[in-house]
């Protein structure tokens, strides 16, 4: 009789065909980033309000209270210069330039004033934010909640209102003295369109704090309304100097090559899946392709600007989808050792290394989350990919892929080697025993990274030193030609920037005695050349580390409660580990360290806790099947540790090639602009892969080996303590 053909089997590639096909629509309505794609600029002089005297301060207030500005703009990543008494913002990902340019571009002074246009308070009374969305908690509309910095002077002017005749409050943006008027603005003040008069209330009763402003609004007019607040909670004027677009700081075809090199990775990682797994290879291949569709599609459909932290939360994305595959497939072999076939072993494998998969991922996303809450800029970029990449890893690469292989099992193939590939036995390495030569090779490293601090400097960019912004204007000139002539200059970047006229703009860490020689050769053309000051990356600087430090500690917490401490504090000395490796190597190289570099720094995190996850969850899940949770000496601890490791080696290897060999692939396109990120991220992996095998372990190795030696000491001193109260007693 003829077998009945399982039409199942056909969905996977029915699936690919159709992602296939929704591919192309996808990745055209990716929105890119400054660095990718360029966007629109524009140039601002600060100036202080009424008389005062600007200070960097409130320099650095204004640029916070820019980036809540910018944010109502639903752009993401903007880039923001400090020159001088000039700030420079350039937005990404801005589809009406009218609007921005109108929004952006009015100085947008915000008064409270009574109904007689007498000005009462201004924005200092408000934080930063001034205004935020919130619902009434009875009737459930939303309203404006407004964030009272001076709550003395807010209540004073309220109280002061309430008891007087007119006692209404009108909140007004660029009150023009003799222009501007409430008898004339009452009718349509607080109305969509209106930029100046943006909202009248009556006020009964003084307000110290919890003060919002209701007025039946639907949220699109409350969202309105807390934007146009934030819009003029500056503690400064801006003056608008210049508008233009930008052209991308990373060159016209990075996007081109970045996007060729991803997909050659695709095609390198298939075929090694292929070599690998076989047919589990062929349909983790179809789901990984999957899965990159659907990410770009749901990060497109959130209004996301896809930068380089984006791209690096990708790698890190593909990396964690492909090994909890490669956890799966080498569980089902560790169940076919053990002698059951082919649909037990994927059964009881698929079981087992779920635990594992939903712990490293739970672990990254808790980090990711902290980041996205607590970051700015690239950081929250980063983390919002990375948390839509942990859960397309979970429904695809786990739960579709399981599925699909699964209807293949029906097939019923005799050999397992067809199905996943070769069956290799696993060899028992002694991983404790070499543990401390790879503690004595990071000594070594770190000594020597040390000693060449102390005779060279460290190679900071322009992010962080500080620099300046070299403008040439002229029609004859080319790029290569500007280049030519600050070719014997320390330049860092260029990036051409179109307008009515050829511009080229450059930013370099240039010195004054330079500047001048530059001007000299330059003085035929139109040059201007400003300072860039290092304040906003060092805000964005400050503000990664101290979510990344907040990123470690709910890490810590997590893996104590899921694991146990002994597990919590060596997975956090191994992520501080291969992140000394990595600055270690850039010390001890002079490479330069750029922005950039906080991109790959927060890629590791997510690499090392990953990788040194799954090794605990193997060490942990041993404990309980081989030793009962009993473990009375060191010799078997070190037993069960050594083969733990030994068990996961070979997954180690084979994630580490798959992202390697992204990173390769993006080296080779010659993508000069990211080399800085490659280096790092290339040696945190290697970093990462080693440590998660030999420091880790060995870590835990000796907290639980000092908790046996206590446990030893308790037991011998109450056995000695009993002996002498039976001798004291029988004599």
């Amino acid at each position: 009789m003829r077998k009945k053909i399982n039409y199942k089997i056909l969905i996977p590639f029915i699936v690919f065909v159709v992602s296939l096909l929704f591919a192309s629509n996808v990745i055209k309505k990716i929105n890119y980033g400054l660095d990718f794609k360029g966007g629109f600029e524009v140039l601002y002089e600060v100036k202080p309000l009424d008389n005062e005297t600007l200070s960097e301060n409130m320099i650095k207030s204004t640029y916070k209270a820019i980036v809540n500005r910018i944010d109502t703009l639903g752009v993401s990543e903007p880039e923001i210069l400090i020159e001088g008494n000039n700030i420079r913002v350039r937005l990404p990902g801005v589809k009406n330039e009218e609007e921005a340019r109108k929004r952006l571009s009015t100085p947008a002074v915000l008064t409270f004033r009574n109904i007689l246009d007498e000005k009462l308070m201004d924005s200092n009374v408000l934080g930063t934010p001034g205004a935020s969305l919130d619902y009434d908690p009875n009737t459930n509309l939303p309203v404006v909640a407004l964030n009272i910095k001076d709550n003395d002077t807010f209540y004073k002017v309220t109280k002061s209102i309430s008891e007087s005749d007119n006692n209404s409050i009108v909140i007004w943006l660029d009150f023009e003295e003799g222009v501007n008027s409430f008898a004339t603005e009452k009718e349509k003040c607080g109305q969509d369109g209106n930029l100046n008069c943006i909202s009248y209330a009556v006020v009964n009763e003084g307000f110290r704090d919890n003060v919002v402003i209701q007025g039946n609004f639907t949220e699109k007019e409350a969202n309105m309304l807390v934007d146009l607040i934030n819009s003029g909670s500056l503690p400064t004027k801006l003056e608008e100097i210049s508008t233009k677009t930008v052209s991308p700081s990373l060159g016209d075809n990075t996007i081109n090559k970045v996007l060729l090199s991803f997909v050659i990775s695709i095609i390198l990682i298939t075929l090694f899946l292929l070599f690998k797994y076989k047919i589990c290879g062929l349909i983790t291949s179809i789901c990984l392709f999957i899965y990159s569709i659907t990410v770009l599609y749901i990060y497109n459909n959130i209004g996301g600007v896809l930068t380089l932290s984006g791209v690096s939360a990708m790698i890190l994305g593909i990396g964690m989808a492909v090994d909890s595959n490669i956890i799966s497939f080498e569980r089902i072999k560790d169940e076919i050792r053990n002698k059951k076939n082919i649909k037990v072993a994927f059964k009881e494998g698929n079981k087992r290394s779920l635990i594992s998969i939903i712990d490293a991922n739970i672990t990254t996303f808790l980090a990711a989350l902290i980041l996205f809450i607590f970051g700015e800029s690239s950081v929250k970029g980063f983390a919002t990919m990375l948390m839509i990449t942990i859960l397309v890893t979970i429904l695809i690469m786990v739960y579709l892929n399981r599925y699909f292989i699964k209807e293949f099992l029906s097939i019923r193939y005799k050999k397992e080697n067809i199905f996943l590939g070769k069956i290799e036995k696993i060899s028992n390495i002694n991983f404790i025993k070499n543990c401390k030569y790879i503690f004595i090779v990071f000594v070594l490293f770190f000594a020597s990274s040390i000693v060449s601090l102390a005779f060279n400097n460290v190679n900071l960019g322009i992010d962080f030193s500080g620099g300046s912004l070299v403008n040439v204007r002229s029609e004859e000139l080319t790029e290569k030609k500007v280049s030519d002539i600050l070719n014997n200059y320390n330049i860092k970047n260029m990036e051409k920037i179109s307008d009515s006229e050829i511009n080229y703009t450059v930013k370099t860490s240039l010195k004054k005695d330079d500047i001048n020689l530059i001007k000299k050769e330059l003085n035929e053309y139109d040059v201007n050349i400003t300072s860039i000051s290092n304040i906003v990356k060092q805000e964005l600087t400050k503000n990664a580390l101290t979510s990344l430090l907040l990123a470690s500690l709910i890490i810590i917490i997590y893996v104590a409660v899921r694991f146990s401490f002994n597990f919590g504090v060596s997975a956090i000395l191994t992520l501080v580990f291969d992140l000394i490796v990595v600055v270690s190597f850039f010390i001890l190289f002079n490479v330069e360290i750029n922005f950039i570099f906080i991109a790959s720094l927060l890629t590791i995190v997510g690499y090392s806790i990953n990788d040194t996850i799954v090794i605990f969850d193997r060490i942990r899940e041993n404990k309980k099947l081989i030793y009962k949770d009993n473990i009375k000496n060191k010799n078997k601890l070190k037993d069960l540790i050594n083969l733990s490791c030994s068990q996961t080696l070979t997954r180690n290897i084979w994630t580490s090639i798959t992202t390697i060999i992204t990173l390769l692939v993006l080296m080779f396109m010659g993508i000069k602009e990211i080399e800085t990120f490659n280096i790092a991220i290339l040696i945190g992996l290697i970093s990462g892969s080693f440590s998660s095998l030999f420091v880790a372990p060995y870590l835990y190795y000796l907290l639980e080996k000092n908790n046996l030696n206590n446990k030893d000491k308790k037991k011998k001193y109450e056995d000695e303590l009993d002996e002498k109260i039976i001798i004291g007693i029988n004599g």
